[in-house]
């Protein structure tokens, strides 16, 4: 049988890696939706221009030199 203190101690443990992992997430997914806009980020073009191989579409990479954030925008 689980005592008491084993619990409260694998559900805290359990808490924290689940906030860890959310906080993580956000910090390298970058902020969510809002920040793909035009003028919204502070990503700049680049030179780098690709055809995307699932829509046949040219892409343009942008950089966020603040956040590290690549972002693949259609030209």
């Amino acid at each position: 049988m689980i005592a008491v203190g084993e619990l409260v101690v694998f559900v805290a443990l359990l808490v924290l890696i689940i906030v860890g992992a959310a906080v993580g997430w956000e910090r390298y997914r970058g902020g969510g939706a809002g920040s793909r806009g035009a003028g919204v980020s502070g990503a700049q073009p680049t030179a780098e221009i690709f055809i995307d191989p699932e829509t046949g579409r040219r892409m343009r990479v942008w950089f966020d030199a603040r956040t590290g954030q690549r972002d693949y925008r259609p030209e």
